[in-house]
């Protein structure tokens, strides 16, 4: 789920690749079981699922807003190649007093708690490790167990796995264990939510056969990183048009795997900025620069001032800084989701009658603020009269 370290693991690194396919018709309706998300029981008109790292426990437990978080993803347990759930900060972080307090404090607003099994293949090493578990039935059927053990031990809500990418050859491999894993927890506990997470050049996996009664609910596109340190050219890392595959051709794309109530769009708590050769919007780069989280980018934007490209549906920043000090000044630009980027993405979402959406990660916002005050106008339902 973090964001990815080269032009290997970007949703839009490869030039000229085309918008995944599949069939022309979308697939049957399937019953969908809102109540193992919800939202609706807590005056949401769509899912909202906050994603939480280790490092942000505290910041869950006491400053989130919970009105507009229906879920919130633990990230992370790690799946070891194994076939085990690896003993590190994750899990340690998973067993402490800190995690019974989120489960508690979660439950008390009508919220859910799931694990996010995470295990990346984007390296060599990581990918090796993702073949020798996907590719050995045993040691798939083992951490299915294990995880639903967790979560019934726990008291959790249910599982995101966030597998990504699928290492080549094993797209029907990742398939069986999410089917596994829905029958395990449907072992253990009743309406226990499961999803899983795909990136933007989706073909790794078999979306429509990882989701249905037998499989996942839902599946949970990760809609960022589309821009970063590759990048020959500024621009939006969650763009919803512009000359390059964007979020709105991704969407499009699953459509035809899955129905409208069975897709997550996951939005960037987070921007970026470059180094450019100029102040023009998407200017070419000059150096990878790095990614911003929301808090440090409404500051530089309020600093600097901040432009809207329409396009993109964008907010961006160009300004003048010194890399070092000592050194000359230089133009960077800065793209992120403002309030008025992420009311565009988020009112598309709830109009187009999508499952919900989706924070990486609710942390990077700071203390609930703008962000937050277009999710409870847009997602939080108004009482009754």
């Amino acid at each position: 789920m973090p964001a990815s370290p080269s032009p290997t693991v970007a949703v839009s690194a490869a030039p000229g690749s085309a918008s995944p396919s599949g069939s022309a018709d979308p697939p049957d309706a399937v019953a969908h079981d809102s109540r193992k998300f919800g939202f609706a029981a807590k005056g949401m008109s769509n899912e909202v699922m906050a994603f939480v790292t280790v490092d942000q426990l505290d910041y869950a437990i006491e400053t989130m807003n919970w009105d507009v978080v229906s879920t919130v993803a633990y990230f992370s347990l790690e799946a070891t190649g194994d076939g085990t759930i690896a003993r590190d900060a994750g899990w340690n972080a998973w067993n402490s007093d800190r995690m019974e307090r989120l489960i508690e404090t979660a439950h008390r607003h009508g919220s859910r708690v799931v694990i996010s099994l995470e295990r990346f293949a984007w390296s060599a090493g990581q990918t090796a490790a993702a073949k020798r578990l996907l590719a050995n039935k045993t040691r798939r059927d083992r951490l299915a167990r294990d995880v639903a053990r967790e979560v019934a031990r726990r008291g959790a809500d249910g599982v995101n796995i966030d597998f990504e990418p699928i290492p080549p050859g094993q797209k029907d491999e990742f398939t069986d264990f999410v089917r596994v894993v829905r029958r395990e927890l449907d072992r253990v506990a009743p309406g226990l939510q499961l999803t899983f997470c795909v990136v933007g050049h989706h073909e790794s996996y078999d979306v429509g056969a990882a989701t249905g009664p037998d499989a996942a609910d839902a599946v949970y596109l990760m809609g960022y990183h589309y821009a970063g340190n590759w990048s020959s050219r500024a621009g939006s890392t969650a763009p919803m048009g512009g000359p390059g595959y964007d979020l709105v051709e991704t969407v499009d794309s699953l459509l035809r795997e899955v129905e409208p109530n069975e897709l997550i769009v996951g939005v960037p708590y987070y921007g970026h900025t470059w180094p450019t050769a100029g102040d023009k919007l998407n200017a070419r780069t000059q150096g990878g620069g790095s990614d911003v989280p929301f808090e440090r980018a409404i500051r530089l934007a309020e600093r600097y001032g901040s432009r809207y490209d329409k396009r993109e549906q964008v907010a961006w920043v160009p300004y003048r800084a010194r890399p070092c000090d000592g050194c000359a000044e230089r133009w960077y630009q800065l793209y992120f989701d403002d309030a008025r980027a992420a009311r565009h993405k988020w009112t598309w979402i709830e109009q187009s009658d999508l499952l919900g959406t989706g924070v990486w990660t609710i942390g990077f916002e700071g203390r609930p603020g703008p962000l937050d005050a277009v999710m409870r106008d847009v997602f939080l339902e108004a009482p009754e009269e």
